[in-house]
């Protein structure tokens, strides 16, 4: 379960940025596009390119529908939650960081507090240890070389 809600918190990361990148009018749209590009990855068979046929086929990087149906319906919880919180989770954004306003902040530092914010503050069924250890994990996937250090300290402090 745990690398399924790694994927929805990694897609829930790139939808944010979409939407806040692109400030659409319809963002249930954005997460529906998001879906449909994402649904289909490149093959990663590169061993025998004259021979697999499957070579140029996409693939689905789901292992079956049910975990597709898992990973959409938490990102979209995710989602959803920062997205209808956002004001709250700002809030306590920019009441933990110290001399950063928001806006200062990169989309992807964020985001990554929001969405874990929004888990700490609204999902009682994740600890919050959870929570900071995933956002620490994408920051440093997703950030720049501060980012998982700047991010533990605002969590840490939303924590208690």
């Amino acid at each position: 379960m745990a690398n399924k809600r790694r994927k929805a918190r990694e897609a829930a990361l790139q939808i944010l940025y979409m939407i806040e990148i692109g400030k659409p009018k319809n963002q249930g749209l954005s997460i529906r596009r998001y879906w449909e590009h994402d649904w289909r990855v490149e093959s990663d068979c590169h061993l025998c390119p004259e021979e697999c046929s499957d070579r140029d086929k996409p693939k689905s990087r789901f292992s079956s529908p049910v975990s597709r149906l898992a990973e959409s319906t938490f990102t979209e919880q995710l989602v959803n939650g920062v997205l209808n919180n956002l004001q709250q989770i700002d809030h306590e954004i920019e009441e933990r960081s110290h001399n950063w306003k928001l806006n200062r902040m990169s989309f992807i530092d964020r985001n990554i507090l929001r969405i874990a914010i929004f888990e700490m503050l609204f999902c009682d069924e994740i600890p919050p240890k959870v929570s900071i250890n995933e956002a620490i994990e994408i920051a440093k996937i997703y950030g720049d070389k501060n980012s998982a250090a700047f991010i533990n300290g605002i969590l840490d402090q939303v924590k208690n």
